[in-house]
């Protein structure tokens, strides 16, 4: 029994599928770049929250020292 010879690409598929290699090593470069950065904002992000729910406690106590205050103002 003989075995077939291996089947070559020819040249313009060779260049194609190096062609696709190349477009796909940028996707996934982008996709690392995205998602690394996806990763900062979300940091960020929490970050920000938590410093919003901190100045949102000092402008409730804030509001109710305000409020303590006109309450003890003599009344006209």
């Amino acid at each position: 029994m003989t075995v077939p010879p291996a089947r070559t690409y020819s040249s313009p598929m060779d260049h194609d599928i190096n062609q696709l290699g190349d477009r796909l090593d940028i996707l996934l470069g982008r996709f690392r770049a995205l998602h690394d950065e996806n990763i900062v904002l979300r940091n960020r992000v929490a970050a920000l929250e938590g410093e919003n729910r901190v100045l949102g406690d000092k402008v409730a106590a804030a509001r109710e020292k305000v409020s303590g205050l006109l309450e003890r103002l003599p009344q006209e």
